[in-house]
This record gives C-alpha cells, sequence and structure tokens, in this order.
C-alpha cells in the first residue's frame, strides 16, 4: 500500500464521497475509485457504504480510519523530524499547558530544560484543557499538562504529577466571605464567571447543582479561553468563579470560599500527557526500586525513603525525553533519558 492510498481514503471519508474528495485530491473520480477499491481488496473487507447521500464507512472502515490517522500523523511526525535535523532545529518542543496549571511550575520546568539543553527550543500553548487534548490528538502538539481526562483515552499515555482541588473564589469584598460555613444551596443565584458549557469543567460544576435540586449556575460571563487577566475582571464584582487552590487568583485579592469537598468536590489528577505512541518512562526509582505512592495514587517517596522531585523537576524530565527522542545528537553528554520517578499509564476506554 502506498502512503498516498491512506490519503485518499481519508479525503473520501472526510469529504463523504468519491466525487467532492478527487476534487478536493486533484484527481479524477474513476482513479480515486480505482484506490479505493485496491485498498478494500487488500483489507479484505469493505471500507465504505453506498448511500443516496454519498458514502459512508463501515464498522470496519471506522476501524481502519482511526488506524489510518495514526499512521498519516507518525509518518508527518517522521517527516518533520528529518527536516528538524536537515535545518538544524533539533530538539523543539511544543508545550500545551492549561491556565489552571500555576504558571511558575511550568515556567519552572521550561527554565531548567533551556539550562541543560543549550539547543533546545521551546513553543508554549496555554489553552482550555480540551483544546488541548484535541490539539495533541492532531499532533500539534507533543506534551500537555493538563488535568487528566475522566473517561479515559487509549489514544494519549499519561504521566501522574500530583493531585489538587479546584475551588469557588470570589472578590475580598464578597458577603459569601464572612460565612464561616457554606453550602451548596448558598451559591445558588449567585452571578459567575464560568467556562463554556460544552466544557468538561463546566459540566461537573452544572451536575453538582442539578444532583442537590439546584438550578444550574447562570454565568454573568462566559469564555472560551483561560487567563490570569480574567481574576482583574472579577475584583470589586459579586460574581464566582472557579480556580485552583492558591492559585495566582489569590494574588490578585480574591478568595476561596468555606465550601467543603463534601459539597462540591473538583479534586483532580493532573498529569503530563502525549500521544499514546510515546511512553515518556519506567516506572522505577534512581535506586532501582519501585516508586510510592500517595493515598491519592501520586508519587510520594521511593522505598528506599528518597524525596520525590517537585511536579517542575518532573515535567522538565518528561519534556527532555521527548526533545532527547526528537534529536538525540542535541543531547548534552551525560543527560538522563529517563524520568525516574513518573509510571507511564496508557489510558484505556
Amino acid at each position: 500500500m502506498e502512503t498516498r492510498d491512506l490519503d485518499y481514503i481519508l479525503a473520501v471519508a472526510a469529504q463523504g464521497g468519491i466525487g467532492r474528495a478527487a476534487e478536493v485530491l486533484g484527481i479524477s473520480q474513476p482513479a480515486l475509485t480505482k484506490a479505493v477499491r485496491r485498498v478494500e481488496l487488500q483489507a479484505g473487507l469493505p471500507l465504505f457504504e453506498r448511500n443516496a447521500n454519498g458514502m459512508q464507512p463501515t464498522y470496519a472502515g471506522k476501524r481502519f480510519l482511526e488506524r489510518a490517522h495514526r499512521i498519516r500523523l507518525e509518518y508527518e511526525d517522521g517527516l518533520k523530524e528529518m527536516l528538524a535535523l536537515r535545518t538544524g532545529e533539533q530538539g523543539v518542543l511544543r508545550l500545551g499547558y492549561s491556565p489552571s496549571i500555576p504558571g511558575r511550575m511550568v515556567l519552572g520546568a521550561c527554565r531548567q530544560l533551556v539550562r541543560e539543553r543549550p539547543v533546545a527550543r521551546l513553543r508554549l500553548r496555554r489553552r482550555l484543557a480540551r483544546d488541548l487534548l484535541d490539539l495533541l490528538a492532531a499532533g500539534e502538539l507533543d506534551m500537555v499538562l493538563a488535568p487528566a481526562p475522566v473517561a479515559g483515552s487509549g489514544d494519549f499515555a499519561v504521566e501522574p504529577l500530583f493531585d489538587d482541588r479546584l475551588v469557588v473564589i470570589a472578590d475580598g469584598g464578597h458577603a459569601l466571605l464572612r460565612r464561616r460555613k457554606l453550602r451548596l444551596a448558598d451559591l445558588a443565584h449567585q452571578e459567575w464567571l464560568l467556562p463554556e458549557a460544552h466544557i468538561p469543567l463546566r459540566r461537573q460544576v452544572d451536575a453538582a447543582f442539578r444532583e442537590c435540586g439546584l438550578p444550574e449556575p447562570t454565568p454573568r460571563i462566559e469564555i472560551d479561553f483561560g487567563s490570569t487577566s480574567l481574576f482583574d475582571l472579577m475584583q470589586g464584582t459579586q460574581m464566582l468563579s472557579i480556580a485552583n487552590e492558591g492559585s495566582d487568583a489569590m494574588e490578585h485579592g480574591l478568595h476561596a470560599l468555606p465550601l467543603g469537598v463534601e459539597e462540591l468536590d473538583l479534586r483532580r489528577h493532573v498529569g503530563v500527557m502525549t500521544r499514546a505512541r510515546l511512553p515518556l518512562a519506567a516506572g522505577a526509582a534512581p535506586d532501582g526500586t519501585a516508586a510510592r505512592t500517595s493515598p491519592l495514587g501520586t508519587p510520594a517517596l521511593t522505598a528506599s525513603g528518597m524525596a520525590m522531585p517537585s511536579p517542575s523537576q518532573s515535567i522538565a524530565s518528561c519534556a527532555r525525553l521527548i526533545t532527547g527522542r526528537r534529536a538525540a545528537g542535541a543531547l548534552r553528554p551525560g543527560t538522563a533519558m529517563k524520568n525516574p520517578w513518573c509510571e507511564s499509564v496508557t489510558q484505556r476506554p
């Protein structure tokens, strides 16, 4: 099978028919039809079924398309790597991170990486977690630092870093901060600044209110991006929002409401994610022993009692792996090629 045959199959699926796909590809319809039949013959099963609306993938076709897309990404990654070697752009790491991750942690890891790898180059993107995972799946990012998907996905490998908790925040003058303890019902009918309804965090908050028989929060401001400048927007207002405990929000005059986890449980697992083809590390400590985990499942101490590194160190270690694999010639002599503290976990549906 030629690589262009994969392009042909993917184009037919994307366009929903031979005619439209042939026009996009710039080839004749008979040539495209012949290519599809050639692949179906090799597969031994029909990949598409014809109907009045065009062509739809069969069950076998859907499975084939998933693999074809991954092969296409691998092929493109290979070409990009060869281009990097030709042009001297070795060691480029495309890193995305969620706005709810403390910037100091991410930038500290980046600073550590550029000190250790003089030729390494970074491209950073700061987006909401769902957008980052879409970019990662599409091959636009190499690594994502964000809350791990709750449902799991076989497309991603996850390196657990730590657990944290999101809290409801408000301006220092908000009346609810004068209460010693709040119930979720006390937050009903308040003004909110929240992400759009399709964002997983928003769905989680809405579901918590519904489960208590309360109306879902109605945002006064709805966003599809994350930025610390939003904290400035909340100052002097009665709006509530969500931020991670101890985040930059506290430096903007905002405070966490006294709302217990039993009322609104926004605990989460934060990790480094790559496409599943790139397991980042073996789960062994530097002394060869298995790493222990905390009660919540995050690394705590090695079996010999050695203290675990900070999240910034773990992020930098994972980043070294990717840049090292992408351009082994860019490594400094003696630089470690493993992240000894993170165990690779491939999520499955």
